[in-house]
């Protein structure tokens, strides 16, 4: 019964936000409605706070891991297609698991795009980041963090699912009507984009997940995290 309940209030804060959304969207509140994916990406936060099944230190560790991956895009701004953002995403989730991954990925393009510029399309990249970090904390991804097909396999789907989402963000920019012509007419020319995302997805992986895993390991170890 209590399973129920619970569910139950997670169907319905899902179909508020959808709504709530929306009508950000609608109305042209982008600001908005980036604050507020930024607000719902907290609520797991804080509701396994109260189960305390989370400390403080861990929501430094989502700052610190943020801050990464802002600066690194921020270092290679004049390359917006290539930085290792993501992967430091990906890396957040499998060390930390799949709600650090989602705050980690929702809350770097909200604050990257202080540095650059926010708009419409801030929401769907939180979104979109969010998803790949909740995909890599997976057990799945998690039991293959030492196999590289796997990790780059990963990545490389990043990239797609990346450039597959913000293009839905890129039809509704015209006139905010989606169709399957459009969107097809739109993913085409966009191949070359999706195709540097993978690259440059795998390649910042690869390089990045073994010294920043050891070092993510130490602190977890040294202060008795799990994910």
């Amino acid at each position: 019964m209590v399973k129920l309940k619970g569910s139950i209030r997670w169907i319905g804060l899902i179909v508020f936000s959808l709504i709530i959304m929306y009508y950000f969207y609608r109305n042209n509140r982008y600001n908005l409605l980036s604050l507020y994916v930024v607000i719902i990406s907290f609520v797991p936060f804080f509701h396994s706070f109260e189960k305390k099944e989370m400390a403080t230190r861990e929501l430094v560790l989502i700052a610190v891991m943020t801050a990464t991956a802002v600066v690194s895009k921020i270092i290679f701004f004049f390359t917006p297609s290539v930085n290792p953002l993501v992967s430091i995403v990906i890396i957040s989730g499998i060390q930390f698991g799949p709600l650090f991954g989602f705050m980690v990925g929702a809350l770097s393009p909200f604050v990257a795009n202080m540095m650059f510029t926010q708009g419409p399309w801030t929401p769907f990249q939180m979104l979109t980041t969010g998803l790949i970090g909740v995909i890599a904390g997976s057990k799945w991804v998690k039991k293959s963090e030492n196999n590289r097909f796997v990790i780059s396999s990963l990545a490389v789907f990043s990239g797609i699912l990346y450039s597959l989402l913000m293009d839905i963000w890129t039809v509704l920019s015209i006139d905010g009507i989606f169709t399957w012509t459009r969107y097809l007419t739109v993913l085409v020319p966009a191949i070359p984009f999706t195709i540097t995302y993978m690259v440059s997805n795998a390649v910042f992986t690869n390089i990045l997940i073994k010294p920043l895993s050891t070092k993510i390991r130490r602190v977890k170890q040294k202060y008795g995290l799990k994910n």
